[in-house]
């Protein structure tokens, strides 16, 4: 072998040395830089594959490739295109070794001292060239591998040397048939073969072989879709060459030659414009771009979507997805100024099955179209959607429901800022003596107000913190403050899947989940790779889980803001919001299998153009609520979400809770150590901490109280003691005060 590759070294020589040197010093010179050239080739650098998304059943719903491939063994290419190549680009393969010394030779007199070596490339030496092609990743790099020198040519020859010696014949043949570039975007006979005919390679005739096999001469000008004439005539150049090796007949050449093209093109889904859910594929290459999980750099997460040949499955259903997008269209048309952002989610689990909207996916605002995927913007002001988190707040801190509150319209709370003439009702009165089942049914203000007031805003903040809002702004210049009474009544922007998200904590009796929209990851081998978690643990006592779903379950009630939008028999709860001056409103609710939350509003900004003399449903609306368009899309999407799903119920508070006039023991279960005791002293009660601690529980994290006693509910008296057991692992060496100082909040 070393004296071959000296041979070829030499005969390289002839061409690449002055004509006025010796012949023999010009040899020997030439083999000495042959044995000094780089002979690795990267074999174990992989081609770029398709990344295709897939639903929760494993359906595609939308492919991205740089390079579109579908690699192949060679025992499925059909023998016709195997014939083909090797009669047009090196007939004589099996037989010479990693370069055609003689036709190298032919090339080297023909070219003579022109400075650049053309022609004699047999399928070894393209096949190095195309897979040096696949590796670079800049434009110097691929002006060294397609430049026409003699250098390059020669570092070709000897990188062709080497691989010979590490790879078989087929071993190169079917790497070279799997690597090169067929036109059209299709790299590789499988994906050329889908692409122009849309056949699998292992049923490629004979015209159909000598068409792809003429492409590769020059994939730009031989490509059949654009230059149909030159690919016919390069073609029966193929063919010929075909006849003439023996490959196949005389009748064979003039029926072949006598077809037309026969071209079917087919085409996958790339990329998200493409895909049947544009806006949820959206949403997961959101989250592939920026996950440190999928790459360190936005670099490298972009080589291994479009690069690395991934089965990406995701929460999408597409049963969820159909009803989510029916409610949206039958509401609202496309082009309609209004848009709906819905978001739905299976509560306890984080897995996002549906966003929907009226818009469609482009770049003409005036045609309805958008690339923004509303429903996990968190760009709008939720309204009364957020009580629900102030009332969590203070049951957790041992509020009874049976409390009253007088509702005055111009509530001007003393520790809170307020706006000009205080908190109004949005029937601008006083509604009366209140209990949170009334007040909230009637979504009133003022009474939520002073709820927020008794128990602090940043508790509130932290509570919505907790059940997954991440989008409040803690820090910064609108940070918030203790004093910001405004958001109790949803002054801070959300997104209504961060929304769906809050609700199905309640739904799932406590526990929050991050949303999630990948299950999992599979490269090409088979392995697979790490996904984002959702990371579902309790935040909420299933008490206090259980009392919010109980009061919102009255918002459908007669009087409520709901009243009409009840699934009948079904249990459900919710609740609606409406912005000031109508900038928005929503509808968030749950049944124990889903929750959604949709929100309607004009995606241009809601404060400069409210939900006002607006058509939806067919017919104009004056001034919108949440009951008005929300609403509907909410229980349309859920009755088909459920159509045919059983009738669950939701557990019941203890009754002693709903009916005692005596506060009872707030249910700490769940929260952390230090909120468990602070909630307690709050209350009024001395608290310790069991040193022992409650056995594993795989979905409660180290530091959470696992039990209490006395049991929550109870009525114990004021002073009494609770004791804390906390979960496995947990730290129970700890001082605690005898009580806590009063808040100028709470």
């Amino acid at each position: 072998m070393a004296a071959w590759s000296a041979g070829a070294g030499a005969l390289v020589a002839c061409l690449a040395a002055p004509l006025v040197l010796p012949p023999s010093y010009a040899a020997r010179q030439a083999v000495y830089a042959w044995e000094d050239m780089p002979a690795a080739l990267p074999l174990d650098a992989e081609l770029p594959q398709r990344t295709v998304l897939t639903d929760d059943a494993g359906r595609t719903f939308a492919v991205f490739y740089g390079q579109n491939r579908v690699p192949l063994a060679l025992a499925q290419v059909s023998h016709t295109a195997v014939d083909a190549l090797l009669a047009t680009e090196d007939d004589r393969f099996y037989e010479h070794g990693a370069v055609d010394l003689t036709g190298l030779a032919r090339a080297v007199l023909h070219n003579g001292t022109s400075g650049s070596l053309q022609g004699a490339s047999g399928i070894t030496q393209q096949y190095v060239k195309n897979l040096l092609l696949t590796q670079a990743t800049s434009v110097d790099q691929v002006r060294a591998v397609t430049e026409q020198t003699l250098a390059r040519k020669v570092r070709e020859l000897r990188l062709s040397v080497a691989l010979e010696q590490i790879l078989t014949k087929d071993q190169i043949l079917e790497r070279y048939l799997n690597t090169v570039n067929f036109g059209d975007g299709s790299y590789g006979i499988g994906a050329a073969a889908r692409h122009y005919f849309g056949v699998q390679a292992a049923d490629l005739t004979v015209p159909q072989s000598a068409l792809l096999v003429g492409i590769l001469k020059s994939p730009t000008n031989y490509n059949p879709v654009d230059h149909p004439e030159r690919a016919k005539q390069r073609r029966d150049v193929v063919l010929d060459r075909m006849r003439s090796t023996g490959r196949i007949t005389d009748a064979d050449y003039a029926a072949a030659v006598a077809s037309p093209l026969g071209l079917r093109l087919t085409d996958p889904a790339q990329g998200c414009g493409a895909s049947a859910y544009p806006f949820f594929c959206q949403y997961v290459l959101q989250i592939l771009s920026s996950d440190m999980a999928f790459g360190a750099t936005p670099e490298a997460r972009a080589d291994l979507l479009y690069r690395g040949g991934l089965t990406i499955r995701t929460t999408l259903n597409r049963a969820a997805m159909a009803a989510a997008q029916a409610a949206a269209d039958a509401a609202l048309a496309p082009a309609n100024r209004v848009a709906a952002g819905i978001a739905v989610v299976r509560p306890g689990t984080g897995a996002v099955v549906a966003l929907g909207t009226n818009k469609r996916w482009g770049r003409d605002a005036t045609k309805g179209q958008t690339q923004i995927v509303l429903p996990v913007r968190a760009a709008y002001q939720p309204g009364s959607n957020f009580k629900p988190i102030t009332l969590a707040t203070a049951l957790e801190n041992g509020f009874s429901l049976t409390t009253t509150f007088d509702t005055p319209d111009g509530y001007k709370p003393a520790t809170m800022n307020y706006p000009k003439g205080g908190f109004h009702n949005d029937n601008n009165r006083n509604n009366g003596v209140l209990n949170a089942y009334q007040a909230t049914a009637g979504s009133v203000n003022t009474w939520y107000v002073q709820l927020e007031e008794r128990y602090g805003v940043i508790p509130v903040a932290d509570m919505a913190g907790r059940l997954g809002i991440t989008s409040l702004p803690r820090s910064g210049r609108r940070a918030i403050t203790p004093r910001d009474g405004s958001l109790t009544l949803g002054a801070y922007e959300v997104s209504p899947l961060e929304m769906a998200g809050v609700y199905a904590t309640f739904a799932s009796g406590g526990i929050t989940c991050r949303p999630v929209v990948i299950t999992s990851v599979v490269d090409r081998h088979g392995a697979h790779l790490p996904v984002p978690s959702a990371d579902c643990h309790r935040t909420l006592s299933p008490y206090v889980a259980a009392a919010v779903t109980d009061v919102l379950r009255g918002v459908f009630g007669r009087g409520g803001t709901g009243a009409g939008l009840d699934l009948g028999t079904r249990p459900a709860a919710g609740k609606t919001g409406t912005t000031n001056s109508s900038a928005a409103t929503w509808f968030s609710g749950y049944t124990p299998q889903y929750a959604v939350s949709v929100w309607i509003g004009d995606p241009r900004g809601g404060q400069r153009y409210p939900l006002r003399n607006i058509t939806a449903y067919g017919h104009r609306i004056g001034t919108v609520y949440g009951r008005s368009v929300a609403g509907p899309i909410w229980r349309q999407t859920m009755e088909s979400l459920l159509a045919k799903a059983p009738v669950e119920g939701f557990p019941s508070p203890a009754t002693t809770v709903l009916t005692g006039l005596t506060p009872p023991v707030p249910d700490v279960r769940g929260l952390g150590r230090d909120a468990a005791v602070a909630a307690l002293l709050r209350a009024g009660y001395v608290v310790r901490i069991d040193p022992s601690t409650a056995a594993p529980d795989p979905l409660a994290r180290v530091g959470q109280v696992a039990d209490q006693s006395p049991p929550s509910g109870s009525a114990a008296p004021y002073g009494s003691e609770v004791v804390l057991t906390l979960t496995a692992g947990s730290n129970t060496q700890v001082v605690i005060p005898s009580s806590l100082p009063v808040s100028p909040s709470g």
